[in-house]
């Protein structure tokens, strides 16, 4: 092999030029590699693309069609294309309601996607399951509600939320019974999700549920909770938040409660509330009289103009701004009156928020 080193160069020269070739050639095989790389991963992302048009195009036409979607042709499907295939069914699946709902189920059974989720629910990864679970929820597959059931409860709060939801699709009573009461415990569960699911059971299932869990709960699970109660049936509403303002003195909760006041009911302790020692309470409690207040709970809200947080008395002249039966001559003759300078300012700039000089 000496020839292959034979240089009129001394070795150390010899060496670094050996060492630059090994270099270039190195960086071609790697150019060359990248570049072959790049073409694959085009023309994968090109093949992709196509496969996903057209099965949208195949979706459009099941959710419109009962026909199409039991008669027309559908392309293969490779195994590569399973997920892609099973996440883009899905996103169709949630933007549709009615008679659309059962036809991508019927498209869904001739494609074999029934079968897909079920193989990735028994894989480990916690993505995999996530999808199998989302598909099973729409598809309304109870064969699994009771494998579902169980992944409620799973310390994954995405794995979770999302048998939670897969659950109320499947049934929705079940699902309701099963899950309100766990919404306390899984803070975890994004707020956003837990509307999302309550919904879809619909108030008349969640309401008997949701009161429950909001009447048995301590003060602080009662303020996260009342956070959903908007999505009860507004009778039972009234009656909790009517239950809550009677029977609590926890300024969170009272204040909680107070914002949910329709004014289809009377509000109870109106002018101890008016006095309470929390001064979040007294503003609460000025806001509501300016939604549902009579004549006779104008006094409470003169009394609060005075109040020693701010807050209070701008809320408390908001709502006198706000009552139907005062009108502009009323509204000024009550600032003259009033003997607190701080009651007449905090008046005038409510005056001046609606125009009134």
């Amino acid at each position: 092999m000496d020839w292959l080193f034979h240089s009129e160069f001394d070795t150390a020269v010899t060496v670094a030029l050996w060492s630059i070739a090994v270099v270039s050639v190195t960086t071609i095989v790697l150019f060359a590699y990248t570049m072959g790389l790049r073409i694959v991963t085009l023309v994968q992302a090109r093949r992709r693309q196509r496969f996903l048009t057209s099965w949208r195009d195949i979706f459009v036409l099941a959710m419109l069609s009962r026909k199409d979607a039991a008669e027309q042709t559908l392309p293969p499907v490779r195994r590569g294309d399973h997920t892609d295939l099973l996440e883009e069914w899905n996103r169709a699946r949630s933007i549709v309601s009615g008679s659309a709902v059962e036809n991508l189920i019927e498209l869904a059974r001739r494609t074999g996607i029934p079968d897909l989720a079920l193989r990735l629910f028994r894989k480990h990864s916690v993505r995999s399951r996530i999808l199998a679970v989302q598909t099973v929820g729409h598809l309304r597959d109870s064969a699994h509600r009771g494998e579902v059931r169980q992944l409620v409860e799973h310390e994954n709060t995405a794995l979770s939320i999302t048998a939670a939801v897969a659950l109320v699709e499947i049934d929705p009573d079940y699902g309701a019974s099963v899950v309100v009461p766990l919404i306390e415990q899984r803070r975890d569960w994004p707020v956003n999700r837990v509307s999302i699911l309550l919904r879809l059971a619909g108030s008349e299932r969640v309401s008997e549920p949701l009161y429950r869990a909001i009447r048995s709960a301590e003060n602080e699970g009662r303020i996260y909770l009342l956070k959903f109660a908007r999505l009860m049936e507004p009778e039972v509403l009234d009656a909790l938040v009517g239950d809550l303002v009677s029977s609590s003195n926890d300024p969170g909760v009272l204040n909680a409660a107070l914002k949910l006041v329709s004014g289809y009911r009377g509000v109870p302790r109106l002018a101890w509330l008016t006095r309470h020692e929390t001064w979040y309470v007294r503003m609460q409690a000025a806001k509501v009289i300016g939604r549902v207040g009579q004549e006779e709970h104008l006094a409470l809200l003169e009394s609060l103009l005075d109040d020693p947080e701010w807050w209070v008395r701008y809320r408390a002249a908001q709502s006198i701004v706000s009552l139907p039966f005062l009108g502009p001559n009323q509204l000024r003759k009550l600032q003259k009156k009033q003997s607190d300078r701080f009651a007449a300012d905090i008046l005038q700039q409510a005056f001046a928020e609606v125009g009134l000089a």
